[in-house]
């Protein structure tokens, strides 16, 4: 009994894993999709240096984007702040 419990838990385990790696591999796969056609967009055609290195670039420009931490929100004075309800209107800092 007790393996059977086991058993189930890697088996539940290893179903979580796989669907987050089908979700990287279909996010991967959307942004594939987008920057085809941003690329294509501005005239490019695919199998060309000219399209390769708008690929390449939009894929640094992702990097660079990825490796900076988000800024934290910053809110506005609200007049549900006394109430301990949060505000709803973040200003990111401006």
């Amino acid at each position: 009994m007790r393996s059977l419990v086991i058993i189930g838990i890697v088996l539940a385990c290893s179903a979580v894993g796989l669907t987050g790696c089908a979700t990287s591999q279909e996010d991967k796969a959307r942004l594939a999709a987008a920057d085809n056609e941003q690329c294509i967009s501005y005239g490019t055609t695919p199998g060309t240096p000219a399209y390769t290195d708008c690929r390449l670039k939009l894929e640094h420009q992702r990097a660079i984007l990825a490796s900076q931490p988000l800024p934290a929100p910053q809110f506005e004075s609200c007049p549900t702040a006394a109430s301990g309800l949060a505000c709803v209107n973040p200003t990111n800092g401006r």
